[in-house]
This record gives structure tokens, C-alpha cells and sequence, in this order.
């Protein structure tokens, strides 16, 4: 016993405090270690293993599968292909809109009349909350809002409901997506931008390079690992691509997409194993994307040094 009390004193307070730290950096690590097991490991496991049971029997078998071959089977009305053909829609815009906010970055980064106000206008979605943004533009489209006003002026008779009808409910979404979807990528775009030596613009007003070639001849490749990447993560999300559509319509009016689809099935109607097994399809599909997106990353240039 006195020989473990003096092995203790003998601990110096530079000892205590490494073992404190340590202790505190390791209970940290925990946590994560925990976290990723139970919501990662262990849900992802047992979602695999929910394809192939029946919920209500919990016998083993291809049932769930059978149902999404059933639902594709029923052509126009299929939910899944509805899901789906939006999902893709919502893909390519999501690819457009990373282009088109490389251009608005490009004239706001060259100071073009009236860009404070438009970064204002591209940004302030990135401020306000989403429910209110979702209000104001459903207000804005339904009956009695300013597009309801001025079509009635124009054309003398109600306009069409934009939001609550199948032909316009989606690309009405699609719109709203857009506006708010460019900030972020703006502020990604004009700050990758903003590096650019003043001294490599100037050399080439000097050799009478147009706005045009500079854009693309100079800006674009000295910012290619920005635009590269961001390009990138849009095209693996390529089946999470999706718009508010639960604020907006909650499905209806054929707006559905694959991530409202599955929140459907498995907040709403419960339907545990047709989901996972839908999931399972999604990421046997994904690989060949993720592969082929790994390799194209590869193939972007290292960051480059001003």
C-alpha cells in the first residue's frame, strides 16, 4: 500500500494533465465511434436484412422486390417512375443551375452594373428560413397573388393554378429551387475567384482577350478544383435530388420525387421493408455512378497555387 502511495505522488502535474487530456480527447472519440456504429453500422445492416422479410409475417423471401416491380408495372401511374422522371428533372436542373451560377459568379466577381443587387437577391435565400421563403412564393402563384393579378390584367381570365395542378405544380418547384439553390454556389464561385492574382487578369486585357475567352480561358481552369468538385458532389446525389416538396404540396399533384417517396413510405405508411429494399436497388444502381464519379475526380487538378 505505501508503495502505490508513493507511486502516485511520484506523478508529475504535467503527467495529471496529459492523462486529463487524453482522457477528455478519447471521450470525444467515443461518441463519434458510438454514433457511427448504432446510426451507420448497424441501420444500414439491419435495413439490408428488412429488404428481404416481410413486415407482418417476418418470413425471408423477394416479396419486397416484387412490389417495386409491381408499381413499375403500372406505367404512367406508377408512383416509383413519377418519383423518379421528377428525381431526374430536379437532376439536370441541379447540373444547369451549378453552370448558370458560374456565370452570375463570373459577372459579379467583374463588378457589372447592379451586382450588389443581384448577389443580394441570390443570396438572401441562404438567410431567410426556408418555411418562409416556401409561403411567400405559394402566395405569390396561388389565386389572388401578383402572378394571378397580372394574368388576369394581360389575359383577362384567372390564371392557372401554378402550384395546385400536375402541368405546372413541378417546374413551378423546379424554379423555386433554382433562386435558391445559386447562392451557396456563388459564394463557393466568387470566392475561389476573388484568388485570382489581379496581375493574370491584367496580363491578359494587355494580349486583348475578350470577357468571354477571359472567362473561360482563364478564370474557369484557374478554378477548375472548385467547380470540378462541386460538379461532382451534384452528380453522386444523383437519386437524392429533390425540392421542398413536403412544404409545397406534400406529394400530390404527381411532385413526388425518390427521397419524399421514401420518407412516404417509411414516416407515413410504415412500410419498412418495400423502402429498404427500394434503398437496396438505389445503391446497386449508385455504384457504377460512384466509380465512375471516384474516377473523375482523380482526374481534376491539385489545387493551384497563386
Amino acid at each position: 500500500m505505501d508503495n502505490v502511495c508513493k507511486e502516485r505522488k511520484r506523478i508529475s502535474p504535467r503527467t495529471k494533465r496529459l492523462i486529463k487530456k487524453h482522457v477528455f480527447v478519447y471521450s470525444m472519440l467515443l461518441v463519434a465511434i458510438l454514433h457511427f456504429c448504432v446510426f451507420y453500422i448497424y441501420v444500414n445492416i439491419d435495413s439490408f436484412l428488412i429488404a428481404f422479410q416481410d413486415q407482418h409475417t417476418g418470413a425471408w423471401g423477394f416479396g419486397n422486390f416484387r412490389l417495386f416491380f409491381d408499381d413499375i408495372l403500372l406505367g404512367a401511374q406508377s408512383e416509383v417512375l413519377i418519383s423518379l422522371k421528377n428525381t431526374m428533372i430536379y437532376f439536370v436542373v441541379l447540373l444547369a443551375t451549378n453552370l448558370f451560377s458560374f456565370l452570375l459568379s463570373y459577372f459579379i466577381y467583374k463588378k457589372i452594373m447592379l451586382w450588389k443587387f443581384f448577389r443580394f437577391v441570390f443570396v438572401i435565400p441562404m438567410i431567410v428560413s426556408g418555411v418562409v421563403l416556401v409561403a411567400v412564393y405559394s402566395n405569390m402563384l396561388t389565386a389572388g397573388g401578383p402572378i394571378d393579378v397580372i394574368w388576369r390584367k394581360l389575359m383577362g381570365d384567372d390564371a392557372p393554378s401554378l402550384i395546385y395542378s400536375a402541368p405546372y405544380a413541378t417546374w413551378s418547384i423546379v424554379l423555386f429551387v433554382i433562386w435558391t439553390g445559386l447562392g451557396m454556389n456563388i459564394i463557393l464561385f466568387s470566392g475561389a475567384m476573388n484568388r485570382i492574382p489581379e496581375s493574370v487578369i491584367e496580363y491578359g486585357k494587355i494580349d486583348g482577350i475578350k470577357p468571354m475567352r477571359e472567362m473561360f480561358q482563364i478564370v474557369l481552369p484557374l478554378i477548375a478544383p472548385t467547380f470540378g468538385t462541386i460538379m461532382l458532389l451534384s452528380c453522386i446525389n444523383v437519386f437524392g435530388a429533390s425540392g421542398p416538396i413536403l412544404l409545397f404540396t406534400n406529394g400530390m399533384h404527381e411532385t413526388s420525387t425518390i427521397a419524399f417517396w421514401m420518407y412516404e413510405k417509411v414516416i407515413v405508411r410504415q412500410q419498412f421493408g418495400y423502402a429498404a429494399a427500394f434503398g437496396l436497388i438505389l445503391t446497386v444502381c449508385s455504384l457504377p455512378i460512384f466509380f465512375l464519379m471516384r474516377w473523375l475526380l482523380k482526374k481534376l487538378p491539385d489545387d493551384i497555387d497563386y
